[in-house]
């Protein structure tokens, strides 16, 4: 993207227009609303020699004007430029100056239809990607973007393809991951985040594996696999299906030591993920019923945050399988709790609390942390069905009302940690919880997507059965900015000197005075969002927001991140990027997605993406 500048006319010289390091095109000639005819096949043209088209400010094209707009965002809502109208077609036409030309990706999210012509040509979509050969000088780029139901908008972002050179500032370094996968629900997004204990890192990875990176370089020291294998029993590694898996397992270890030691080949890692289906088959002919295999979760099978008392790491899977390892890797324990999947999948990050290890499946389970051993278990939601009343994706928190440690769940419930009892059961929060709560002394927040409010439940000084909790609710409308299906919060809220910060799957930044009930404004974010509903668990931005150093930290989940001061004015900082191509010469080669929380440590942000662990600062 270097040297790449885009203007609304194509300039008399080759040295104007406006640089978009970003990838965002913010000068557009927009036309229409033109009516769309009834048969509209995507690739023929509407207009009169539309591909062709290269309009000028005030040019009439028919009976429209083009007209020229700016945009803060990468956003191009027409909804919001043209009005709102049902079977409408929007154009918008730019120029892209490139100094030595070649091939270029374009992301798009939209709602409707979209045709692309560069230089009087279509350019044809791989999925919701477009391939943009643009030729060294100017080029003409043409969007004709169809309304949806209720929005009409189109998101471009000009991504370099796979492959090039690259340039970067203050990255320590980068270490990839195994695990990447083609693009449709599951499998592997690099949803779960990082724990650090002493001086190193700990992160889960496709399918069921813990991965240990030295903090201060980024070397892999060791990985160990926590799958349904190596939680089997004494009497099940008799049996001859067994040997088969002995098999497989042998030669997953031998990648493994290879990505350890640096020299696993793609190839080798591609072969991984068959061999861990495999090893899958051979652990259910074992016995077909304790190792059901279920579709991979929306997070995959390891989009768990792990979580550690400094002296122990304890990571949970989709499969069902809890573990405990010292920070050396050498197991403690491990177990299986399994329960039939849901819809998208479980996605609940363990809790350690009370001595305990508290995961939710269905059931909220309680393990001991020193042993493994059950302490308790409450069932939460029907065993039945694949959407059971009561679900919820969200990760349980720990609070303490007057020292009895409580566990705040995904859905507002709220149970005691000793033994599982239900103390508040939240009434109108609604379905379908994505966000996890967020606690403060005396305080829990709580944003859903269903019912799009956030909840403030205000704890009691004394602790009494049963549990007197004050709610407040303030409904968070974002109906004046454009939204792809829904504008569900994804993110939990960050809580900062009185003023809640949410950020909605489409960017748009909500800043709430807790104390007043009142929003103090806001903002669609410039995050450069990638929407789609077959991305996995990157479906819009779900990182929650951070606060570090003094400020805010926005993270999009297509590797846009603003730095902006807190407060009741919107003031940004800085805005920065992070691009990679994965799955290099595959149909789904993409920009890398970001869905983990950031982790900050002294001057450092350790980030993980879906093919890499980033470590942001100093060397």
């Amino acid at each position: 993207m270097e040297g790449v500048r885009f203007a609304a006319v194509k300039p008399a010289v080759a040295e104007a227009g406006t640089p978009m390091p970003d990838g965002v095109i913010r000068q557009w000639l927009i036309l229409g609303p033109v009516p769309s005819p009834q048969e509209n096949p995507a690739q023929q043209d509407v207009l009169p020699g539309e591909a062709e088209l290269a309009p000028e400010e005030g040019q009439k094209t028919g009976q429209w004007v083009w007209k020229t707009i700016t945009v803060d965002t990468s956003w191009l809502d027409f909804a919001a430029l043209l009005g709102k109208h049902k079977d409408a077609l929007a154009y918008a036409c730019t120029y892209i100056y490139s100094p030595t030309g070649g091939t270029f990706r374009l992301n798009l999210s939209y709602v409707g239809n979209v045709r692309i012509c560069v230089n009087g040509k279509a350019s044809k979509p791989i999925g919701t990607r477009f391939q943009l050969d643009l030729t060294k000088g100017w080029n003409r780029l043409l969007l004709r973007v169809s309304s949806g139901e209720q929005d009409w908008f189109v998101v471009p972002v000009l991504h370099g393809w796979g492959g090039g050179s690259y340039r970067q500032t203050n990255i320590a370094w980068r270490t990839p991951l195994p695990g990447v996968m083609p693009a449709y629900y599951g499998g592997g997004m690099g949803v779960g985040a990082p724990v650090i204990a002493g001086d190193r890192l700990y992160v889960q990875s496709e399918p069921h594996d813990l991965i240990c990176i030295r903090k201060t370089d980024g070397k892999v020291l060791w990985m160990r696999r926590s799958s349904y294998f190596e939680a089997a029993s004494d009497e099940e590694r008799l049996q001859s299906a067994f040997k088969d898996a002995e098999s497989l397992a042998a030669k997953i270890d031998a990648i493994n030591s290879a990505f350890v030691a640096g020299g696993a080949s793609s190839k080798q890692l591609e072969e991984k993920a068959q061999l861990e289906k495999a090893l899958h088959g051979a652990m259910r002919r074992a016995d077909a019923k304790k190792y059901a295999i279920e579709p991979s979760p929306d997070v995959g099978f390891s989009g768990f945050t792990p979580v550690t008392d400094g002296r122990f790491i304890y990571t949970w899977s989709a499969s069902g399988v809890s573990t405990c390892y010292d920070l050396d890797g050498i197991r403690k324990w491990i177990r299986i709790d399994r329960r039939p999947a849901v819809e998208h999948g479980f996605s609940s990050s363990p809790l350690l609390v009370d001595a305990k290890l508290v995961v939710f499946m269905r059931d909220l389970s309680a393990f001991d942390a020193g042993t493994g051993q059950l302490a308790w278990r409450v069932p939460l939601v029907s065993l039945e069905g694949f959407n059971p009343g009561g679900f919820f994706h969200g990760s349980p928190v720990a609070a303490s009302i007057d020292g009895v440690h409580v566990i705040a769940l995904g859905d507002g419930t709220i149970v005691r940690a000793s033994d599982g009892k239900t103390l508040y059961s939240p009434r109108d929060t609604g379905s379908l919880c994505v966000a996890s709560p967020v606690a403060e002394p005396n305080r829990l927040f709580h944003v859903t997507s269903s019912s799009m409010a956030l909840f403030t439940y205000n704890l009691p000084d004394k602790f009494t059965e049963p549990l007197q909790v004050r709610v407040s609710k303030l409904a968070l409308d974002t109906a004046a900015f454009p939204k792809h299906y829904l504008p569900w919060h994804l993110a939990s809220p960050l809580i900062h000197e009185g003023l809640a910060y949410l950020v909605n799957n489409s960017g748009v930044l909500t800043v709430v005075d807790v104390e007043a009930g009142t929003v103090v404004y806001q903002k669609l974010l410039d995050l450069d969002p990638f929407l789609g509903h077959n991305e996995g668990a990157a479906r819009g931005i779900g990182i929650s927001p951070a606060l570090a150093g003094g400020h805010l930290y926005f993270l999009g989940n297509n590797g846009a991140a603003l730095v902006v001061e807190p407060g009741r004015v919107y003031r940004q900082i800085a805005k920065n990027k992070l691009e990679i191509a994965v799955m290099v010469g595959h149909w789904s080669e993409r920009q890398e997605r970001f869905v983990a929380n950031p982790v900050f440590d002294g001057r450092r942000l350790y980030l993980r993406g879906e093919g890499s662990m980033y470590a942001i600062g100093p060397r």
